[in-house]
């Protein structure tokens, strides 16, 4: 106790700690979302390139409003036969009308502006559907601002604003997807461009991790099947990915191939308006070709009876007849119902564009699943063998032989495949990071495990900046990092039967500074770690014995 000179007599009170200085572990999943946002404020004051943290959808959407209202889809007729039609994801989906005695009608849809697709909303949705909680949103700009749609500028940008916040865990930027391409429709420069900022960034600060998508994976297809339009073989894909990403920091990058069928987006979330109005006459007539399928009764040259004329009549209140006024949201609800009753093509139709709107980057998800197993088993798990929540399938269907070129590729660059099982559903199925050919940053958890021990010492370190240099204060730094490293081992988070197995940590004079260091200020702790490692590949063998 140091004794203090006291010159006035009475009564002194002196409080002494019961316990010496302790560590207490830094949060290892909070995510920081950018992206673009229907609106960006608080109390009318403008929250654009400014993190917010939030703790729910309902947050989210008090803040940065909700999808984009302006997202409309053309329904175009077309006169080629469906034979002829490229079936892939993003294309348009084939509409029949008609029936079989009357002729078939085809339609397809298009996005009205295929530039102006912005995720970040509905994979927020995903993000809390598997197991998110606390997280950060940047905004970039709204969508009405975003009259050339995603640009890399903006997402850099808003990548920089989060650098200076102090808390984020996790980089997702599920908006990079929907960069323009530069050349092949899969392939863009400006992609490459922010997965550069973001391991940039993560590398630099050494907090946080990239978590990353592929781009272009909506024309992906399993290699030896001819290329049509902008399709690509998935060798070629994923080769083209492994090279955006660079060389440099990719044990703080992991990236997450397919997409996956989401089911945030409901068909009862649309109505006939997002059919864009230029083209809502051929809505009209699609419509009106299944109702003579349907309900027609008369003879040629006479009327079709009484309720086909009814169905008709109800129909050309989208466009001409009577049209309903679009702000009347009563008169739209209520005109929505009665063609769903009367026409299920207009069901089929928006189950379309809805199918189109949850076609979304697995990134959010992932976030949300790294969540989910930090709180429920520890950082030092894997977030992998898991089912993800509100996803029907992956958007490819890989089998083995695809994930071993994914997950060991030469270049050591893995691409983390999510699969879909029988009786189990879409299961993320790899926790390796992009430096694969590492020992030491191989796996996802180890290298978020390390991020973890490294910020809690560093954080509780910065109490003895300027303290004495002496053994006193390397006592105290030594039992402070064993007490957390033993609380950590103690939960399984290390391996090792006995603590000096798991952890050792050391500071002083001759083993780990000497007396030049300690001349210049320097105060070197040393701390080697038993990590755990997860058993990726388990082999039983079976040893037949001969009967006597």
């Amino acid at each position: 106790m140091v004794t203090i000179e006291r010159k006035t007599p009475g009564v002194y009170v002196e409080e002494l700690a019961a316990f010496p200085p302790s560590i207490v572990g830094v949060e290892t999943a909070v995510p920081a979302f950018i992206g673009y946002t229907e609106k960006a404020e608080a109390g009318g004051k403008p929250l654009t390139n400014k993190p917010v943290r939030i703790e729910s959808m309902a947050s989210y959407e008090a803040y940065f409003g909700r999808y984009d209202i302006e997202q409309t889809f053309e329904l175009e007729a077309v006169v080629t036969p469906p034979a002829a039609f490229d079936f892939r994801i993003y294309n348009p989906d084939l509409i029949t009308a008609g029936s079989p005695s009357a002729g078939w009608n085809y339609y397809t849809l298009t996005a009205t502006n295929p530039d102006r697709q912005f995720s970040l909303y509905d994979s927020m949705k995903l993000f809390y559907a598997n197991g998110g909680g606390t997280c950060y949103v940047v905004s970039v700009g709204n969508y009405a601002d975003a009259t050339n749609g995603v640009e890399a500028d903006h997402l850099i940008t808003g990548l920089a604003v989060i650098s200076e916040q102090v808390g984020p865990t996790i980089l997702v930027v599920p908006d990079a997807v929907n960069l323009p391409s530069t050349g092949n429709a899969w392939e863009s420069t400006h992609f490459r461009d922010v997965v550069e900022a973001m391991l940039i960034q993560a590398g630099r600060l050494q907090d946080r991790v990239a978590v990353l998508d592929v781009y272009g994976t909506q024309y992906a297809i399993p290699d030896g099947v001819p290329v049509v339009g902008d399709q690509v073989n998935l060798t070629t894909l994923i080769s083209h990915f492994r090279t955006d990403v660079g060389q440099k920091n990719l044990s703080y990058g992991m990236a997450y191939f397919p997409f996956v069928h989401a089911t945030v987006v409901d068909a009862s979330d649309i109505d006939y308006r997002t059919i864009s109005a230029a083209t809502r006459l051929s809505l009209e007539e699609a419509l009106a070709y299944q109702a003579e399928s349907l309900y027609y009764q008369g003879d040629a040259g006479s009327g079709g009876g009484p309720y086909f004329d009814a169905v008709i009549d109800r129909i050309a209140q989208i466009t001409s007849v009577n049209p309903v006024d679009p702000a009347d949201k009563g008169a739209v609800s209520s005109l929505e119902n009665d063609l769903e009753a009367m026409t299920p093509l207009l069901v089929d139709i928006e189950q379309v564009i809805a199918r189109r709107f949850n076609l979304l980057p697995s990134s959010a998800a992932m976030a949300g699943v790294y969540t989910r197993t930090d709180q429920s088993l520890g950082v030092w798990n894997a977030p992998a063998n898991t089912t993800l929540s509100s996803v029907t399938s992956p958007s490819f269907k890989l089998n083995d032989a695809q994930q071993g070129d994914l997950n060991r590729p030469v270049d050591g660059k893995a691409v983390d495949a999510i699969r879909e099982f029988v009786g189990r559903g879409t299961v993320v199925w790899g926790a390796r990071t992009l430096d694969g050919n590492s020992p030491d940053w191989r796996y996802v958890q180890l290298r978020r495990t390390l991020i973890y021990i490294e910020q809690s010492i560093k954080t509780a370190l910065d109490q003895f900046v300027f303290a004495a240099n002496d053994g006193q204060t390397w006592a105290t730094v030594t039992a402070m990092c064993s007490t957390f490293l033993q609380g950590l081992w103690s939960r399984g988070g290390l391996m090792g039967a006995t603590p000096g197995e798991a952890f050792v940590v050391e500071c002083g004079l001759g083993s780990t500074m000497t007396q030049q260091d300690i001349r210049e200020g320097y105060m070197l702790v040393q701390v080697t770690l038993n990590l755990i490692r997860p058993a990726e590949f388990i082999v039983l063998t079976f040893t037949q014995k001969m009967g006597e």
